[in-house]
């Protein structure tokens, strides 16, 4: 019978949420929606992994996709819109696993904001270059967004370097880069264009590969997000690759209407004051707190949720199998919700594996 490879990655979410929360969730997680429920879910199942991988999915692709799932018996309905793996599903999924395991370097949260302007930026790079130290100005641009193509001009400008130096460099970079075990090099190199040579376009290296669309897919952010895990750790290894990735694109932002309330709580004001402030309920500024916890990891719960619940938390959530907080709850009830998902937040990495 057999699962297809998006199908492998939707069971491994779905397995991940154990019924808890809707299929709709892994739509929105996979399309990158910065909602604080999805960016939450995300945090508390350990799938940001995932977060913004697959943006192409839609709702009706995904219905679809689940009912295939359910009609092999490899999922099973909890409650309308909630599945969650058979006893099938989850041996399918084990072996599938074992021929193609999960992408290892693969990291949708942290890099979802810059790996399009990273990607494009370097092919237009490499391009270029490949043309200059072939004295060749008559190509097409392998991009054509006016933002790139600027971008990649004053950047070759203020590197005030050799044409063939500063493309050894940059080969050598990439190279460096690029070797990272576990990972498919070839199926970044593929879509490269330089003089006199057109990238395969993402079908075309799919089938040279011979992986399906989804697996090259996710192999190709793969090695792109190990890629950035090395110039992010040793920029001055890479010094032309660490300028592809501006400071600014690598810090995960909040979303709008949280940064706002990061800006009062910042003004000392209170969660009751941001909410008349704002004229919005205090459980919507409760969500930007937990987001805030999710995203600023210097961010002190500690005004918000004593010392003492923070403990009993944690502990309830130890021995708590599940990740539903009406379930700690009912191990601590002298705390909220909005204490135990902030707790969560803080500290569930440490607590969820």
């Amino acid at each position: 019978m057999g699962i297809t490879y998006l199908e492998s990655v939707v069971l491994s979410i779905l397995k991940r949420i154990n019924g808890e929360r809707t299929i709709f969730s892994v739509f929105h997680l996979l399309q990158g929606k910065r909602s604080s429920q999805t960016i939450q879910d995300a945090h508390l199942y350990k799938i940001t992994a995932y977060f913004s991988t697959y943006p192409s999915v839609t709702r009706d692709g995904l219905e679809r996709m689940v009912s295939r799932l359910q009609h092999k018996g490899l999922v099973e309905e909890l409650a309308e819109t909630k599945v969650t793996l058979t006893s099938k599903g989850t041996e399918e999924l084990k072996f599938h696993l074992s021929k193609c395991p999960p992408p290892e370097f693969l990291n949708g949260w942290k890099y979802h904001q810059v790996t399009e302007s990273f990607w494009e930026r370097l092919t237009l790079l490499i391009q270029v270059s490949s043309n200059l130290i072939n004295q060749e100005r008559a190509y097409i641009p392998v991009r054509n967004k006016a933002e790139t193509l600027s971008w990649v001009r004053q950047y070759l400008k203020q590197q005030n370097e050799d044409r063939y130096v500063l493309a050894e460099k940059l080969y050598k970079e990439l190279i460096k880069a690029l070797d990272n075990y576990g990972t498919r090099p070839e199926s970044v190199v593929l879509r490269l264009t330089g003089y006199r040579k057109i990238g395969l376009t993402i079908m075309q290296a799919s089938e040279l590969t011979g992986l399906e669309p989804a697996h090259y897919h996710y192999e190709f952010l793969n090695c792109l997000h190990a890629m950035f895990d090395k110039i992010h750790n040793t920029p001055s290894e890479y010094p032309l690759l660490s300028g592809m990735l501006n400071k600014a694109e690598r810090d995960v932002p909040l979303t709008l209407s949280t940064d706002k309330t990061y800006n009062l709580l910042q003004r000392n004001y209170t969660l009751e004051e941001i909410a008349a402030v704002r004229n919005l309920k205090q459980s919507t500024i409760e969500d930007h707190i937990v987001e805030i916890a999710l995203t600023i990891m210097d961010f002190d719960i500690d005004h918000y949720v004593s010392s003492s619940k923070q403990e009993k938390i944690l502990q309830a959530s130890q021995e708590n199998s599940s990740k539903k907080l009406k379930q700690i709850k009912e191990r601590v009830d002298d705390v909220s919700y909005f204490e135990i998902r902030l707790v969560l937040a803080k500290y569930g990495d440490m607590k969820w594996n």
